[in-house]
């Protein structure tokens, strides 16, 4: 199997609480692999240990074979889309995409804007480039963090229960457009949700976690 991802036997706790104990996964390029448990299994903190947001305190996370130990987040190429989505509300859909292109890359105002029309125009919100945060639909703002994320071309991308704030209807509907959009675009998926129907709506593999 061609590992994209691999951790191995990860453990980290906070304080005296083992939030991650010895756990071993491996994930395949292209895929979309779902982290499924209840609240406080653990499933977050994995992203954030494979982000680099946190570090383990045992394991190894390798990323296309190489061991992350030590490089940062902004040098593992893994894009995140939080559960809040966690979008600037004073800023345009376009200014939100640019963010992270800003931070680590030195582009051309050119550049920048060819990058964030590229991304807009495969997740089908090219339209909505001027509109500020707070006028756009749950969906729509789902695929704003999306384009943030993946304009910066990660290897990886993690994603931590981004439909948990839509309702029934709305979540169906964005759960089809994510499947569509990740198979397209074929990067590897790792997604967290306590939903049993949504993961196996998703997944191409399921990590059930205790």
């Amino acid at each position: 199997m061609n590992a994209k991802l691999e951790l191995k036997n990860i453990s980290f706790s906070f304080g005296t609480t083992h939030a991650v104990n010895d756990f071993s996964l491996s994930v395949k390029e292209g895929s979309f692999t779902t982290l499924l448990g209840p609240s406080g299994c653990g499933k977050t903190t994995l992203l954030r240990l494979i982000s680099g947001f946190l570090q383990p305190d045992s394991g190894n996370i390798l990323i296309d074979g190489i061991n992350q130990a030590g490089i940062d987040v902004n040098e593992r190429k893994v894009g995140m889309v939080f559960q809040d989505y966690a979008l600037f509300p004073h800023l345009s859909v376009a200014q939100n995409i640019a963010y992270g292109l800003k931070i680590q890359k030195n582009l051309s105002k050119n550049d920048l804007h060819d990058k964030i029309t590229e991304i807009a125009f495969s997740l089908g919100i090219e339209d909505l480039l001027t509109r500020n945060i707070a006028q756009l639909s749950g969906g729509q703002q789902q695929r704003v963090a999306l384009a943030r994320a993946l304009v910066l071309k990660p290897k990886i991308l993690l994603m931590d229960e981004p439909l948990s704030s839509l309702d029934t209807k709305l979540r169906t509907k964005v759960r089809e457009e994510l499947k569509e959009i990740q198979q397209k675009l074929k990067i590897t998926t790792v997604y967290v949700t306590h939903d049993q129907e949504e993961a196996l709506s998703l997944s191409t593999k399921i990590a059930v976690i205790d």
